[in-house]
């Protein structure tokens, strides 16, 4: 009998132990998400937190959501909920008390939202293929149904899932199924409907293009990927600009920002999977992620933050399971709704993410002096966030303080806005300077003209003159100097090489040597505008057995296939007709180099240009220089060059295949050895 009482009181204790337990483990309180951004170098970096979650909405009045799937702000700051799972309207203050329930039996499933400056609610309703009106008093004041004029579409489909208002009453309505674009409403035109806006361009592949030439068009309509993708959600501003997110994998232009001809203002972007979009007080556009990440973009497009996550089920605050909605309030809080967890989390920015936001305030309003500060005070906050710089750049550019604006913009990585502000810097120093240069030049043609005319008059030109023309002389200065004369005859110039031994090893090896100093010299010395590699990381080493190894590959695979295709030129003669085929590289490359430090995007052209020269001509001695060589035909040496580069092929492919094994073989022989030492160890 004791015993049994010991149960009937040990058994309730463990049950109620294990079930605090399984809470305890379910859910944590602290917030565990990430805040990311993007630096100069367009890699997504962790940053300092940009928003907290602040508290989560779940039960209003002892009720819940069942799938809301959309959610707007009233005129009164109150928020609108489409909770369709319930088939109602649900209206909230935003610390979560409930206002009112709006329900009507003309609902049927209602999935978008909108509220108007008059108070009245619009609600697209994807069952009922309708959009309703209600007024203040939420009475049904009008009906949108399918448009029944020819131009809207006899097939087209009207089962609107999102819609939005202008301040002139039209109506921009998503309809599912519908790809022409946004359906354009308004009760006080006749017929109602005014037309499609906006609609989504095709991806026009070569696969498309195929299918476009042989298929009819409704072949082509059942056909994936012959049709545009359809937005899922939209959004306007204060200026009435219309935002449209559409998730396409593919796409880089996920976010449009659409002005009144439809075209988009948005550079590309990209969000996975968004499922809606909010635009906040300075217009930067927030998008929430069905995979719960929440992104922020400035007005332009430019990407500032991500932060949040997916919800793995433990209930953790600031995850989100997934969402469906998204609001900004003039404080800067954002909401998310998720239709997975049923709530909506309060996100409160932190002072760095306020910083910023008054920072890209005063600047967009043309405030540059006064945004400088905020700007510096996020550097201060953390001086590695690029776009701050970036901003602080773009100040001192629009105050004409060219000079800093370079610094600046350097430190951010921004290639164009270093750019410009070089060029100013350089136009203004050319105008105050114009006079002096020309001056400068006149000089020194008059002094040039002049020494030809008189030089030989006195002694120690002649003097310098003897000791130039006996440097010149040396053997070993004719055979480098042949470089000249190789890349402008190449023909006579491989004649040279093999008959008249016009080169040699030390000369090769001084030359090979020079192109190895100008290689590294183009990679770390280029001007930061046409810069090909991050500031501040050197790999010399690397990037010297990398060219080394690879210009020996080529060397020793194409004397091979020389040998073995008759080819007459020994070793020596190709190695020196490779190293000499250079020329190009070695006499051009260093002026170029020069120039890219004083030249803008504006004269890319110049470089990209005089590279191609370069590239091209070696291409032409390389060929010339295993033709001459070898005294093959035209077709002999294509030949001969094809065989090599498979060879390399084969080359590197087995020695991938050699070191994959090599690894696996040492991975082995690291967990055999480690397996008997345990097992020695434990005997």
């Amino acid at each position: 009998m004791k015993v049994h009482k010991i149960y009937q009181q040990i058994i309730p204790s463990l049950v109620l132990f294990f079930f605090l337990l399984g809470n305890t483990v379910e859910t944590v309180a602290d917030d565990v998400f990430k805040t990311f951004t993007e630096n100069g170098y367009s890699e997504m970096v962790q940053t300092q937190d940009a928003y907290l979650a602040k508290n989560t909405i779940s039960v209003f009045d002892g009720q819940t959501f069942n799938k809301p799937m959309d959610m707007k702000f009233g005129i009164h700051d109150e928020i609108y909920v489409a909770d369709s799972g319930n088939n109602r309207i649900v209206v909230l203050t935003k610390e979560g008390e409930l206002i009112r329930i709006i329900k009507n039996e003309l609902f049927a499933h209602p999935t978008g939202i909108y509220i108007n400056d008059q108070g009245h609610l619009y609600v697209a309703d994807d069952a009922a293929n309708k959009v309703f009106v209600l007024d203040e008093k939420d009475e049904v004041i009008h009906i949108f149904e399918k448009p029944n004029v020819l131009s809207f579409g006899e097939k087209a489909p009207f089962s609107p899932t999102k819609v939005t208002v202008d301040s002139r009453g039209n109506a921009y309505v998503l309809s599912r199924g519908n790809n022409n674009g946004l359906i354009i409403l308004n009760k006080d035109v006749e017929g109602e409907f005014l037309g499609y806006f906006a609609p989504n361009a095709t991806s026009n592949s070569l696969l498309t293009t195929f299918r476009k030439m042989i298929f009819s068009e409704e072949q082509l309509d059942k056909m994936l990927g012959t049709t545009p993708d359809s937005a899922t959600n939209l959004n306007i501003d204060s200026q009435g600009l219309i935002y449209t997110i559409t998730p396409n994998e593919k796409s880089k232009n996920v976010i449009k920002k659409l002005n009144m001809g439809g075209i988009n203002l948005l550079k590309g972007n990209y969000v996975y999977f968004p499922s809606s979009l909010a635009i906040g007080e300075i217009d930067n556009i927030f998008t929430i992620g069905e995979d719960g990440y929440i992104y922020e973009y400035t007005s332009e497009g430019e990407f500032l933050f991500m932060f949040g996550g997916k919800d793995d089920g433990k209930q953790r605050r600031g995850l989100i399971g997934k969402g469906s909605g998204i609001l900004v309030d003039s404080d800067g809080s954002v909401y998310t709704l998720d239709e997975k967890k049923n709530e909506i989390q309060t996100f409160i920015p932190t002072q760095f993410s306020q910083t910023l936001h008054e920072a890209l305030a005063l600047y967009q309003k043309g405030r540059y002096e006064e945004s400088k500060e905020p700007w510096s005070e996020v550097l201060r906050m953390n001086s590695q966030f690029d776009f701050a710089s970036l901003g602080l750049g773009q100040a001192y550019f629009k105050e004409e303080n060219y000079s800093q604006a370079m610094v600046t913009f350097r430190d951010a990585k921004d290639k164009v806005g270093y750019s410009d502000s070089f060029w100013e810097i350089r136009n203004i120093w050319i105008r105050n300077n114009v006079i002096k240069i020309l001056a400068i030049v006149l000089i020194l043609v008059m002094i040039v003209y002049l020494f030809k005319i008189f030089g030989h008059r006195f002694k120690w030109t002649r003097i310098v003159s003897n000791q130039w023309n006996k440097l010149l002389s040396f053997r070993l200065v004719q055979q480098i100097r042949f470089l000249k004369y190789y890349m402008l005859h190449p023909l006579d110039g491989a004649y040279g090489i093999k008959k008249e031994f016009k080169t040699s090893n030390l000369s090769t090896a001084i030359t090979a040597i020079i192109a190895l100093f100008i290689l590294i010299m183009n990679k770390y010395f280029t001007g930061f505008i046409f810069s090909t590699v991050r500031e501040g990381t050197y790999t010399l080493f690397a990037d010297i057995i990398f060219a080394v190894v690879i210009f020996s590959a080529v060397i020793i695979s194409t004397y091979l296939i020389c040998t073995i295709t008759d080819g007459s030129a020994s070793f020596k003669f190709l190695f020196h007709g490779f190293i000499y085929s250079l020329a190009p590289y070695l006499l051009i490359k260093p002026f170029v180099i020069f120039a890219s430090n004083i030249l803008t995007l504006n004269e890319v052209f110049l470089l990209t240009f005089t590279n191609a020269i370069i590239y091209v001509w070696m291409a032409v001695l390389f060929f010339l220089t295993i033709k001459e060589l070898n005294e093959f035909t035209v077709f002999q040496t294509m030949r001969t060059i094809f065989l090599s580069v498979f060879a390399l092929f084969i080359a590197s492919l087995a020695l991938f295949i050699l070191y994959s094994l090599f690894q696996q073989l040492f991975s082995f022989s690291t967990s055999l050895y480690g397996e008997v030492v345990h097992r020695i160890e434990n005997q």
